[in-house]
């Protein structure tokens, strides 16, 4: 099981920068061309969290799905419902990882990049990738729909998640508040401290504008990212 890990995240990796090497040539952002350094930073931390959240995550969850004992459904509206609960929990605790003095220790290594480029996605702390990945299958969890159930919803977010640090100037437009995009999410990791504690959203920008956290003027340029 643990080559399989391994082997998916190398795959994974793979497939991304078949993807988003050209997409950065082609469409480059503001930031400068990203370093080899920092880009073996978060390839390598992928794969390594990739594997703890296999050893450590994984079994957490599988331990709270034996305890809740939930009914197995694979229903649309069930996976429908996981996503956007898996998605308000993941604004919450990226939020909290800002607030919270602990957790910003962790998590201020997704934020040490700066050259913002499609790898920092994956530049995270292991203890700030396990606990992310563990909240945010809670909602399967509690409602019977485990991470193999949601496995392609699983990949589909670590793509999208992906998109979101690649260093493009998308802003899908007059879906600007309607889906998070590069432009929406590079506005996190500005460089100007106006901008800071903001945009903590991972898919739907709803969550920003319900909570308080949403910078309402669009951007013409976003800055690079901060220490």
């Amino acid at each position: 099981m643990l080559s399989a890990t391994l082997l998916g995240a190398l795959v994974f990796l793979v497939l991304m920068a078949g993807l988003f090497v050209p997409l950065e040539y082609l469409a480059p952002g503001t930031s400068p061309r990203a370093s080899t350094r920092s880009m073996f930073i978060g390839a390598a931390l992928f794969i390594l969290n990739t594997v703890l959240m296999e050893l450590l995550g994984g079994p957490l969850l599988d331990g709270l799905a034996s305890l809740v004992n939930a009914p197995a459904s694979r229903t649309a509206g069930r996976v429908v419902f996981v996503f956007f609960a898996a998605d308000l929990l993941g604004y919450w605790i990226h939020r909290a990882m800002h607030r919270v003095p602990l957790l910003w220790r962790f998590h201020q290594v997704h934020h040490q990049a700066v050259e913002l480029h499609w790898l920092d996605a994956w530049r995270q702390h292991p203890v700030d990738f396990v606990v992310h990945g563990v909240v945010v299958g809670l909602p399967g969890v509690l409602l019977g729909a485990s991470l193999s159930d949601l496995g392609s919803v699983v990949l589909l977010r670590k793509a999208f998640t992906t998109l979101l640090h690649a260093n493009v100037r998308w802003s899908f437009g007059p879906l600007y508040w309607l889906l998070t995009s590069p432009v929406f999410h590079q506005r996190h990791h500005s460089a100007d401290p106006r901008e800071y504690d903001s945009h903590f959203a991972g898919t739907f920008p709803l969550w920003d504008l319900l909570f308080g956290t949403a910078k309402l003027e669009r951007p013409a340029i976003v800055v690079t990212a901060h220490g």
